[in-house]
Order: structure tokens, then sequence, then C-alpha cells
């Protein structure tokens, strides 16, 4: 199960929780592959406002998945399209990194 942490500021929550059916579903499919097909219900989302905060970025974002040989050779096209998904629904947030983090295994209940 894929687990998405957006972390931005309070004035992007609103606009981000409403499109953020569209980001799960745009997500599950960028990180599908021949071996695992993702839906958008199997994918976590977390909005956090930090408190404190030093970032890069205005909205980063960090994805957290299963390594599969097709998302470790498209992690950077990966990354780059769910960027680019992401202003084109709200081109205010432009200042948006995107990172994806595979692992080798992981399961929880």
């Amino acid at each position: 199960m894929p687990s998405v942490n957006i972390y931005t500021n309070e004035k992007n929550v609103d606009k981000l929780e409403k499109s953020i059916i569209y980001i799960k579903e745009f997500i599950a499919k960028k990180l599908s592959c021949d071996n695992r097909k993702v839906e958008a219900n199997e994918i976590s989302i977390r909005i956090i406002v930090p408190s404190v905060s030093s970032t890069i970025s205005e909205t980063e974002i960090v994805m957290i998945a299963h390594s599969y040989p097709e998302r470790i050779q498209k992690q950077d096209e990966i990354c780059l399209s769910i960027k680019n998904f992401i202003v084109s629904l709200h081109p205010s947030l432009k200042s948006t990194y995107v990172w994806l983090q595979l692992s080798e295994l992981g399961h929880s209940e």
C-alpha cells in the first residue's frame, strides 16, 4: 500500500483536500506496473501542515512504495508527472517537489 505525505502550508490545504481523490487516482495510475496494478483506494494520503519547517519548496510530496523494476526505471518520470499533475489542478502550487522512496519490503495490517 503506497503511502503519501503532502507537506504544505495552511493556505493550500483546502484546494488539496478538494482534489484528493483525483490525486489518489493519478498516483495509483503512475505507480501501477506490469507486476502490480495499484487502485486509488490502496493509496494512503496525509496533508500535513508542519508547525515549524525549513523547506526547499512550498509544497513537498513524499511517496513511499514497494520497489518494482518498472518503478525504479521510471522514478524520475513518476515524480515529474505527479508534480505536473498537481500544478495542472492548482497552478498556484508551482513550487512543488516530489520524492519517491522505494522500499524492498513492508507489510502492515
